[in-house]
């Protein structure tokens, strides 16, 4: 069971994220702080790729700790990027936007170093 734990939270982020950026924009509520939008894509993928990232390493699919952290930065980077294209192309009420993909991006990076150092920190116990 504890095996597949962050691969059961990873496909219920992965299905959240899904759910909150292909919803109508006037169900969100709205924030007036600038800059909000980006930070909150920021987070969303910080945590997508820390969890998909984790259920990889649990998973012991691969041990090379490298490529869990390129296939998890690549996973989420793809996702991103159709998210932006389904929301342009899928939906009335929301439009794709380049920066979204990079807060996207530079949350998946922090993710990675994140992953990065626990992976190295649990190699050397």
């Amino acid at each position: 069971m504890r095996k597949y734990f962050f691969l059961f939270l990873a496909i219920l982020w992965t299905a959240f994220v899904v759910f909150l950026c292909l919803i109508r924009s006037s169900q969100i509520p709205t924030v007036s702080i600038v800059g909000i939008d980006k930070i909150v894509h920021f987070i969303l993928h910080f945590s997508f790729t820390f969890l998909w990232g984790m259920a990889f390493y649990k998973s012991e699919l691969a041990r090379n700790f490298q490529k869990i952290l390129w296939c998890s930065f690549l996973l989420s980077f793809i996702f991103g990027v159709l998210i932006e294209f389904s929301q342009f192309y899928l939906t009335t009420t929301r439009s794709g936007d380049g920066k979204d993909v990079l807060a996207n991006s530079l949350g998946a990076l922090l993710a990675i170093s994140v992953l990065n150092y626990y992976f190295k920190a649990m190699n050397t116990k």
